[in-house]
């Protein structure tokens, strides 16, 4: 073990690291979401709100973050000042434990407890398409890096491969 960052009061919940390894963030439910530097191993911003985060990702220009979680809300983050941009209903009868954007950062992906697979348009915020598969809480999504299926992973033990709509 090079370091350890420890600032966090409940279990981290998912972690990304930017493309120039030079800095990462965690979420966790204590409602929290730290942006630390891993070259000082130190924290470089802090995100607070009242939820037990879930999910978190970079957006590919490495300047907006997404997260979700129990509050049912996905929420866009500047991660220069951790101040939030935009904050929209994410689901409405459970938390948001999954996030991941596309490549290109026009479309992102979310699934939680309301067992639904939702793919959003990045910049307006708009749902167009859904899926419906799982009989468990999703608890992962991801956009595979060729943009041709999105995999969603669910508490039931379910892998499901969906073709990517655009």
């Amino acid at each position: 073990m090079k370091a350890a960052m420890k600032e966090h009061k409940g279990v981290v919940t998912c972690i990304k690291i930017r493309a120039n390894n030079m800095e990462c963030v965690s979420s966790s439910d204590d409602g929290t979401c730290i942006i630390w530097d891993l070259n000082r191993f130190v924290r470089n911003q802090i995100i607070f709100a009242n939820t037990l985060f879930k999910a978190v990702c970079y957006q590919p220009e490495e300047t907006q973050l997404l997260t979700g979680g129990s509050d049912r809300k996905i929420s866009y983050w500047e991660t220069l000042d951790g101040s939030q941009i935009r904050e929209m209903e994410g689901s409405t009868d459970g938390s948001i434990n999954g996030l991941d954007i596309s490549d290109d950062g026009n479309y992102f992906v979310s699934g939680g407890n309301s067992r639904k697979v939702k793919v959003w348009k990045y910049n307006e915020g708009e749902v167009t398409h859904v899926g419906l598969g799982h009989s468990g809480d999703i608890t992962r999504v991801k956009v595979c890096p060729n943009a041709k299926h999105i995999i969603s992973v669910s508490a039931d033990g379910a892998i499901l491969r969906w073709k990517y709509p655009f």
